[in-house]
Protein backbone atom coordinates (compact mmCIF):
# COMPACT_ATOMS: atom_id res chain seq x y z
CA UNK A 1 0.00 0.00 0.00
CA UNK A 2 1.12 3.56 -0.11
CA UNK A 3 3.22 5.23 1.81
CA UNK A 4 0.85 7.59 3.53
CA UNK A 5 -0.86 4.46 4.34
CA UNK A 6 1.40 2.58 6.16
CA UNK A 7 1.53 5.71 8.41
CA UNK A 8 -1.80 5.73 9.83
CA UNK A 9 -2.45 4.17 13.51
CA UNK A 10 -3.33 0.27 13.77
CA UNK A 11 -6.67 1.42 15.13
CA UNK A 12 -7.16 4.49 12.55
CA UNK A 13 -6.03 1.70 9.65
CA UNK A 14 -8.78 -0.46 11.26
CA UNK A 15 -11.45 2.29 11.00
CA UNK A 16 -11.07 3.46 7.70
CA UNK A 17 -11.44 -0.33 6.09
CA UNK A 18 -14.31 -1.64 7.75
CA UNK A 19 -16.51 -0.20 5.67
CA UNK A 20 -14.37 -2.12 3.00
CA UNK A 21 -14.51 -5.38 5.18
CA UNK A 22 -18.27 -5.17 5.78
CA UNK A 23 -19.00 -5.15 2.02
CA UNK A 24 -17.29 -8.31 1.11
CA UNK A 25 -18.15 -10.01 4.79
CA UNK A 26 -21.87 -9.21 4.63
CA UNK A 27 -22.78 -11.77 7.07
CA UNK A 28 -19.38 -11.00 9.48
CA UNK A 29 -16.24 -10.87 10.58
CA UNK A 30 -13.56 -12.37 12.85
CA UNK A 31 -10.57 -10.61 13.68
CA UNK A 32 -7.70 -11.71 15.99
CA UNK A 33 -4.43 -9.87 16.18
CA UNK A 34 -0.96 -11.41 17.53
CA UNK A 35 -2.44 -14.33 19.48
CA UNK A 36 -0.34 -15.61 22.21
CA UNK A 37 -0.57 -18.22 25.07
CA UNK A 38 -1.99 -15.21 27.58
CA UNK A 39 -4.65 -13.92 24.92
CA UNK A 40 -4.78 -11.61 21.81
CA UNK A 41 -3.63 -7.95 21.26
CA UNK A 42 -7.01 -7.12 19.69
CA UNK A 43 -9.86 -9.09 19.02
CA UNK A 44 -12.97 -8.48 17.72
CA UNK A 45 -16.21 -9.69 16.04
CA UNK A 46 -19.44 -8.96 14.07
CA UNK A 47 -21.22 -11.93 13.65
CA UNK A 48 -24.89 -12.07 14.89
CA UNK A 49 -24.86 -11.99 19.23
CA UNK A 50 -26.65 -15.66 18.51
CA UNK A 51 -24.03 -17.39 16.65
CA UNK A 52 -21.01 -15.70 19.05
CA UNK A 53 -22.68 -16.71 21.78
CA UNK A 54 -23.45 -20.24 20.94
CA UNK A 55 -19.68 -20.38 19.27
CA UNK A 56 -18.18 -19.39 22.86
CA UNK A 57 -20.61 -21.40 24.98
CA UNK A 58 -19.26 -24.41 22.58
CA UNK A 59 -15.65 -23.66 22.76
CA UNK A 60 -16.38 -23.89 19.06
CA UNK A 61 -12.78 -22.30 18.48
CA UNK A 62 -11.38 -25.61 19.59
CA UNK A 63 -13.39 -27.72 16.33
CA UNK A 64 -13.56 -24.73 13.88
CA UNK A 65 -11.72 -26.52 11.11
CA UNK A 66 -11.32 -22.59 9.60
CA UNK A 67 -10.16 -21.38 12.89
CA UNK A 68 -7.78 -24.07 13.52
CA UNK A 69 -6.87 -23.92 9.81
CA UNK A 70 -5.62 -20.13 11.04
CA UNK A 71 -3.83 -21.23 13.66
CA UNK A 72 -1.87 -23.70 11.66
CA UNK A 73 -1.08 -22.09 8.24
CA UNK A 74 -0.01 -18.85 6.58
CA UNK A 75 -1.97 -16.96 3.65
CA UNK A 76 -5.91 -17.52 2.53
CA UNK A 77 -8.49 -19.78 2.06
CA UNK A 78 -12.26 -20.08 0.91
CA UNK A 79 -13.90 -22.14 3.39
CA UNK A 80 -15.27 -24.53 1.06
CA UNK A 81 -11.23 -25.13 0.12
CA UNK A 82 -10.20 -25.90 3.53
CA UNK A 83 -10.05 -30.18 3.50
CA UNK A 84 -9.67 -30.02 7.26
CA UNK A 85 -12.45 -32.89 9.19
CA UNK A 86 -15.43 -30.95 10.51
CA UNK A 87 -16.02 -33.52 12.42
CA UNK A 88 -18.07 -31.74 15.20
CA UNK A 89 -20.38 -29.97 12.71
CA UNK A 90 -19.31 -26.48 13.57
CA UNK A 91 -19.83 -25.01 9.72
CA UNK A 92 -23.31 -26.76 9.58
CA UNK A 93 -24.01 -24.85 12.42
CA UNK A 94 -22.52 -21.80 11.26
CA UNK A 95 -24.89 -22.31 7.91
CA UNK A 96 -27.48 -22.06 10.20
CA UNK A 97 -27.04 -18.35 11.11
CA UNK A 98 -26.00 -16.97 7.43
CA UNK A 99 -22.71 -17.76 7.71
CA UNK A 100 -22.65 -20.00 4.54
CA UNK A 101 -19.70 -18.79 2.28
CA UNK A 102 -16.76 -17.01 3.65
CA UNK A 103 -12.66 -17.22 3.54
CA UNK A 104 -9.85 -17.01 6.40
CA UNK A 105 -6.60 -15.10 6.31
CA UNK A 106 -3.87 -15.57 8.23
CA UNK A 107 -0.23 -14.35 8.94
CA UNK A 108 2.11 -14.79 11.86
CA UNK A 109 4.51 -17.59 13.84
CA UNK A 110 2.76 -20.49 15.60
CA UNK A 111 3.42 -18.77 19.09
CA UNK A 112 1.43 -15.03 17.64
CA UNK A 113 -0.69 -15.75 15.24
CA UNK A 114 -3.10 -13.18 13.45
CA UNK A 115 -6.62 -14.26 12.13
CA UNK A 116 -9.29 -12.48 9.71
CA UNK A 117 -12.51 -14.66 9.39
CA UNK A 118 -15.47 -12.96 6.84
CA UNK A 119 -18.61 -14.10 5.97
CA UNK A 120 -21.19 -14.29 3.53
CA UNK A 121 -24.90 -15.97 2.69
CA UNK A 122 -24.74 -15.43 -0.97
CA UNK A 123 -21.63 -16.55 -3.20
CA UNK A 124 -18.20 -16.92 -2.69
CA UNK A 125 -15.94 -14.36 -2.13
CA UNK A 126 -14.48 -13.34 -6.11
CA UNK A 127 -10.68 -13.32 -5.98
CA UNK A 128 -10.58 -9.77 -6.27
CA UNK A 129 -11.97 -9.73 -2.99
CA UNK A 130 -9.92 -12.60 -1.66
CA UNK A 131 -6.93 -10.31 -2.78
CA UNK A 132 -8.51 -7.03 -1.11
CA UNK A 133 -8.75 -8.94 1.96
CA UNK A 134 -5.29 -10.37 2.28
CA UNK A 135 -4.13 -6.87 1.31
CA UNK A 136 -5.73 -5.21 3.83
CA UNK A 137 -5.18 -7.86 6.51
CA UNK A 138 -1.32 -7.97 5.93
CA UNK A 139 -0.57 -4.10 6.57
CA UNK A 140 -3.27 -3.95 9.77
CA UNK A 141 -1.38 -6.32 11.64
CA UNK A 142 2.09 -4.95 10.36
CA UNK A 143 0.36 -2.00 12.03
CA UNK A 144 0.10 -3.62 15.29
CA UNK A 145 2.87 -5.47 15.36
CA UNK A 146 5.31 -2.56 14.16
CA UNK A 147 3.30 0.24 15.98
CA UNK A 148 5.83 0.71 18.37
CA UNK A 149 8.61 -0.13 17.14
CA UNK A 150 9.88 2.95 15.66
CA UNK A 151 9.21 6.73 16.58
CA UNK A 152 8.46 8.97 13.38
CA UNK A 153 11.63 11.14 14.77
CA UNK A 154 13.77 7.51 13.94
CA UNK A 155 11.86 6.25 10.74
CA UNK A 156 13.01 10.11 9.68
CA UNK A 157 16.50 9.36 10.02
CA UNK A 158 16.09 5.81 8.90
CA UNK A 159 14.60 7.32 5.71
CA UNK A 160 17.32 9.51 5.18
CA UNK A 161 19.57 6.63 5.32
CA UNK A 162 17.78 4.62 3.02
CA UNK A 163 18.30 7.47 0.68
CA UNK A 164 21.91 6.85 0.71
CA UNK A 165 22.52 10.08 3.05
CA UNK A 166 24.94 9.76 5.49
CA UNK A 167 24.05 10.54 9.66
CA UNK A 168 25.30 14.32 8.92
CA UNK A 169 23.61 14.56 5.43
CA UNK A 170 20.24 12.98 7.38
CA UNK A 171 20.40 15.69 10.27
CA UNK A 172 21.01 18.90 7.85
CA UNK A 173 18.27 17.60 6.14
CA UNK A 174 16.15 17.42 8.84
CA UNK A 175 17.08 20.49 10.26
CA UNK A 176 18.44 18.74 13.63
CA UNK A 177 22.03 18.23 14.80
CA UNK A 178 24.18 15.43 14.18
CA UNK A 179 24.29 14.32 17.52
CA UNK A 180 20.13 14.27 17.74
CA UNK A 181 20.57 12.33 14.32
CA UNK A 182 23.08 9.80 15.73
CA UNK A 183 20.97 9.92 18.98
CA UNK A 184 18.15 8.58 17.42
CA UNK A 185 19.67 5.94 15.83
CA UNK A 186 21.17 4.50 18.72
CA UNK A 187 17.96 4.05 20.61
CA UNK A 188 16.60 2.21 17.54
CA UNK A 189 19.99 0.10 16.74
CA UNK A 190 19.58 -0.91 21.38
CA UNK A 191 15.84 -1.55 21.35
CA UNK A 192 16.28 -4.29 18.48
CA UNK A 193 19.86 -5.10 19.58
CA UNK A 194 21.83 -4.52 16.66
CA UNK A 195 24.85 -2.91 16.07
CA UNK A 196 24.69 -0.99 12.98
CA UNK A 197 23.06 1.35 10.91
CA UNK A 198 22.40 -0.66 7.96
CA UNK A 199 21.30 -3.21 9.74
CA UNK A 200 18.09 -1.31 11.32
CA UNK A 201 17.63 0.05 8.06
CA UNK A 202 17.12 -2.85 6.87
CA UNK A 203 14.63 -3.58 9.38
CA UNK A 204 12.70 -0.78 8.93
CA UNK A 205 12.62 -1.71 4.80
CA UNK A 206 11.68 -5.20 5.88
CA UNK A 207 8.90 -3.89 7.40
CA UNK A 208 7.56 -1.59 5.10
CA UNK A 209 7.67 1.43 7.57
CA UNK A 210 10.51 2.88 4.93
CA UNK A 211 10.76 2.95 1.44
Amino acid sequence: MARATRKLAAAELFERSLDMVARIGTEGYFVMVNHVRMGPEFIQSSYSVEWQTEYDLNAYHLRDPSFLWGLTNNGSRRWSEITLPDASGVMKRARRHGLIFGAVFSCGMQSKKSVLCVARDDRELSDEEMAALASWFDDYVKACTTKLAFSEKELAVLQCLANDMTVERAAAHLNISASAAKARLKTARDRFGVKTNTRIVAMALRSHLIA
